[in-house]
């Protein structure tokens, strides 16, 4: 057996050895290539129309080894072309073919094992009219009926085609193309059944440029593919398997089909691709130079990331949908436009659209965020309705420090910024809202933190050191149908607020809250409803400041119902302490609570009129400091219901210096009184310990006068002290008080046990059945005031005193010894009634020359002083010198008319004498008196007449002009002046009750 193995192998070896010897004489001596190169040019020749160039052809063997090859070198085909840059269609420094002879000989397929070229060019070229240098075949015009029947194409299985160093040029003026491939180096599979082609492209090098329209899109970019494909020609059909595509490094990766529907004329496709961490740097530098304007100044890295699916009919007027997911990674940018550096860009978005359609295009940002050196954000969210009304639903987070942010704040503005805002804003918007400002049909809402915040404008700054704003607009919980437009909630641990030289503000942990309607509509008030609630607030302007201890309260403005234009606001506030200063006035309050609702009439001119209130006050423990007075008012508490028309005084306590004082009562006809149809009424009742009545005097001294030379400041600035100038009755006014005063102080005056009523009426002061006591008398008082003007002073009194001392009386009313100069001769205790009325002037001087009156004075056990004339009249009637200088009783009644005074005959009584005594004296201290003794212990009965004045009178025995016994009957006078009085007093009061 061994034996037989070895004659085996050796006779295989001979004949493969003669083989071999056989076909290397066929090689080199049969199909030499100068023998081949002839054959193959004339057969070239009898299918090309254009010069064609081969330099030899041989046939291989041992290179292409165990296959028969065809190598030709420097192959070229020459073809001008008017216009073409060159002459030359194909140079080739060496093309080697391998076909497999056997296949298509015995089953009519096309083998193409190999297929080599190695160095050379391809040049193609297409005119402006569509004339070509590659239409060089020759044309078969022969018909025959092989050629009408239609036979299956030979299968053809091309193994490899290898391409080295090859450089295609492609120009075509109509298109206006202009591309070229240098270096290209490729391998190329394929094999071809029927209908079916199946390839595989793997080009390993290639560097590739192409012109489009003058404009170069690529510029030398190294190109690289590895393409796996399947085509099926009948159906226009093409798959792709794991596809690679990279230029300049930038690898891409695609799987799927893409088929023609020729009926229909769409392209069907469905295709995947991926490419992972492409260097943005490098994709911008693809960007051709028309296009780089639009990176102008732009420097931006990263890296970029997508996968997708694009599915779909594309034709005419469709799109395929197209399902891609782009991710960054470590972004950067710079921008000349924007001063600060952007890193850390992380992004991920995802897009669904077909270019058309907006009912399901959408861009999903799942997640973009970005960094500044010292600031961040994020945006995440939808964005719809691509290719109509872009439409953005987007959740913004940030974390800003703001002083990054001044260099791109002009310098102009003159703002400067500090702090960090950090906080999540949700929006959802269109891009036609944003340009027409439609603010009302966009979702806003969120939460910003304001920290170490301070910010300046020009001399304005505001600062905070933490600070939360919640918003919304719309506003979804509003607490009123008309508040749904915005909200916004407020919270401050402190904030500042101040103007250089100008003011200052301050809230201490304030809370505020708004709800508003639209208030970019014009033609009505917006509605807002705001509520507020601090520790405390603070503010200071020029000579002004307020501090208020923990304010709140609630503020609703609305339009008025019938006239948006005017704004109907209500208020409900308290608050503790407040404390302000005016100059040298202060204010000092230590709870308020105030509730008013307030209506606007902008028709009216007049500022009160414009603004009608009602509400109620209650304000406990207040101070006024007001310069002017150097005593302060203390307001205990007050508390009143107010209207336009009604001011209602429930309670109020005020103390003034020495005085303190509880009103209550109802003022009426405010708003008529500033309308001009009626004056101002009030009806009040006044209650005090102490009252000190030259301050308030000084207080109310001339309001409502129009003449501003009725009151001079200058006299009653210290009216703490004493009042020295007229009292000016307030004008406009018709105000009742009814009175209950235990102790009442007027200079060194003092009276107690006040009581009756004091009304001031249009100018008219009235006081009416006061009685009160004094340490002289018990005292009732009637009286009227009126100040026309300032010298003349109307003065109507009915002034009742009783058991006063005579000396007492003459001290309180120094007039009376004027009006009767013998009260200076008695001592004792009378009762004196007087009713009168004169002018006065500014010193409350007595104008004579206009005094009318009646008084009468009464007094028992009287003393009558010793004097001279008490001992002329004594001697002359015979009085005994031992008689007492006591006076029974005494009832005198007189009358004032100018300057005379006529003293009616009243009956004095002396021990055992009774005279009569009457007459009249002037107010030059003249006299006209006479006496009769009517009852005494002598035989005879004798009168005296005294006339002369003070310095010179004379004493005359006279008849007797009063009968025996004689008794004078009273006459009244002073009743009847009380009456004329009093219906004076009530024609005043009533002669503008039509007002």
């Amino acid at each position: 057996m061994k034996k037989l193995g070895k004659i085996f192998l050796i006779t295989l070896l001979s004949l493969f050895t003669v083989l071999t010897i056989t076909i290397c004489i066929v090689l080199f001596i049969v199909f030499t290539p100068e023998r081949f190169t002839p054959v193959v040019r004339s057969q070239v020749d009898k299918f090309i129309t254009c010069q064609s160039e081969i330099g030899y052809v041989e046939l291989t063997f041992f290179s292409t080894f165990p296959e028969f090859g065809l190598k030709i070198r420097n192959f070229a085909l020459i073809n001008p072309v008017a216009g073409s840059p060159g002459d030359t269609l194909v140079r080739v420094d060496e093309l080697v073919c391998i076909v497999d002879a056997s296949a298509w000989w015995k089953r009519n397929e096309i083998i193409l094992k190999g297929l080599e070229l190695t160095g050379g060019s391809v040049n193609v070229f297409t005119d402006s009219l569509g004339k070509t240098n590659y239409d060089i075949f020759v044309t078969d015009t022969i018909t025959s009926a092989a050629a009408e029947t239609d036979s299956p194409l030979p299968a053809i299985d091309i193994r490899n085609i290898g391409l080295d160093d090859i450089n295609l040029n492609y120009i075509d003026l109509a298109l206006k193309i202009n591309s070229s491939i240098s270096g290209l180096s490729a391998d190329i599979k394929a094999n071809i059944t029927n209908d079916n082609i199946n390839s595989e492209i793997n080009v390993k090098k290639a560097l590739v440029s192409f012109e489009y329209d003058g404009e170069k899109y690529l510029q030398q970019a190294l190109v690289k593919l590895d393409i796996p494909v399947d085509v099926i020609m009948s159906r226009q059909f093409i798959r792709l398997d794991n596809a690679t595509v990279s230029i300049n490094d930038l690898e891409l990766f695609l799987n799927g089909s893409a088929e023609s529907d020729t009926i229909n004329k769409d392209i069907i496709t469905d295709i995947n691709y991926k490419f992972s961490s492409w260097q943005i740097m490098d994709i911008v530098g693809m960007v051709p130079e028309s296009f780089s304007s639009y990176f102008k100044d732009i420097d931006a890295d990263g890296l970029l990331s997508s996968r997708g699916n694009i599915k779909g009919i594309l034709n005419d007027s469709l799109m395929p949908i197209m399902d891609i997911r782009l991710q960054m990674e470590k972004g950067k940018l710079k921008y000349a436009g924007f001063p600060l550096p952007v890193n850390d860009i992380e992004g991920d978005i995802a897009i669904y659209t077909d270019l058309k359609t907006d009912a399901f295009s959408y861009v999903n940002i799942k997640g973009f965020s970005a960094k500044t050196p010292r600031s961040s954000f994020s945006i995440e969210g939808l964005v719809n309705h691509l290719f109509t009304d872009i439409y953005c639903n987007l959740t913004t987070t940030s974390a800003l420090t703001l002083d990054e942010f001044n260099q791109m704040i002009p310098d102009s503005l003159k703002i400067n910024m500090k702090g960090k805002m950090t906080g999540k804003v949700k929006s959802a918007f269109s891009m036609s809202q944003i340009e027409k400002m439609q603010i009302e049909k966009m979702k806003l809402s969120g939460s910003l933190t304001l920290s170490g915040f301070d910010v300046t404008y020009d001399s304005i700054s505001l600062k905070t050191d933490l600070s939360k704003i919640d918003f919304a607009l719309p506003n979804h919980k509003a607490s009123s149908n008309n508040t749904k437009f915005a909200s916004a909630t407020i919270l401050m641990d402190n904030i500042d607020a101040s103007k250089l030289a100008v003011y200052s503000a301050s809230l201490q942990n304030a809370s505020v809250t708004f709800e508003t309607s639209d208030a970019r509509d014009t033609t009505r008030i917006p509605d807002l409803i705001c509520s507020f609630k601090m520790d405390s607030l603070s503010a200071v302007m020029d000579t002004i400041s307020i501090s208020i201890g923990k304010p709140s309260g609630k503020l609703l403005v609305s339009p008025r119902p019938g006239n948006p234009d005017q704004p109907q606001i209500n208020l409900d506030y308290s608050s503790e302490q407040i404390n302000s200063m005016a100059g040298k006035s202060t204010l000092a309050v230590n709870n308020i609570r105030f509730d008013t609702e307030i209506l606007n009439d902008n028709t009216q001119k007049d500022i009160f009129l414009q603004w009608m209130a009602k509400g109620s006050l209650d304000l406990n423990q207040g101070i006024i400091n007001m310069d002017g007075l150097s005593y302060p008012i203390e307001i205990p508490a007050i508390k009143m219901n107010f209207d336009p028309e009604t001011f209602k005084i429930l309670e109020s306590k005020i103390e003034i210096d020495k005085s303190d004082f509880q009103l209550t009562g109802n003022m009426n006809n405010i708003l008529s009184y500033f309308r001009g149809d009626s004056i101002l009424r009030g009806d009040f009742s006044f209650v005090s310990n102490t009252t000190d009545i030259d301050q308030l005097m000084a207080l109310t001294n001339g309001i409502g006068q129009k003449d501003s030379t009725i009151t001079d400041k200058a006299e009653y600035q210290d009216a703490d002290t004493s009042y020295t100038g007229p009292y000016i009755v307030p004008k406009g006014v018709d105000l009742f008080l009814t009175t209950n005063i235990k102790k009442a102080t007027m200079g060194i005056d003092t009276a107690t046990n006040i009581i009756g009523s004091v009304q001031v009426h249009d100018g008219i002061l009235v006081l009416d059945g006061l009685s009160f006591s004094t340490p002289a008398a018990r005292m009732q008082l009637t009286a009227m005031y009126r100040t026309p003007r300032k010298n003349h002073l109307y003065l109507g009194l009915d002034y009742h005193m009783l058991d006063i001392e005579i000396s007492e009386l003459l001290k309180m009313i120094p007039d009376i010894d004027t009006l009767m100069p013998m009260l200076r001769s008695f001592s004792g205790k009378g009762e004196f009634h007087i009713a009168v009325e004169t002018y006065l002037d500014s010193m409350y001087n007595l104008k004579k020359s206009t005094l009318r009156g009646a008084s009468s004075i009464k007094g028992n056990d009287l003393v009558l002083m010793d004097g001279e004339t008490f001992g002329e009249i004594a001697k002359t009637l015979k009085f005994n010198k031992s008689t007492e200088n006591r006076v029974d009783s005494l009832s005198a009644e007189f009358t004032i008319f100018r300057n005379e005074i006529d003293i009616y005959p009243f009956l004095i009584v002396m021990d055992k004498y009774k005279a009569v005594i009457g007459g009249r004296h002037n107010f030059d201290m003249s006299f006209d008196y006479h006496i009769s003794v009517v009852d005494n212990p002598l035989p005879i009965k004798l009168g005296v007449d005294v006339k002369g004045n003070e310095d010179d009178l004379s004493y005359k025995l006279a008849k007797c002009r009063y009968a025996e016994f004689y008794r004078p009957a009273s006459r009244r006078v002073v009743e009847n002046k009380q009456l004329e009085l009093r219906t004076l007093i009530r024609e005043a009061l009533t002669q503008k009750v039509t007002k």
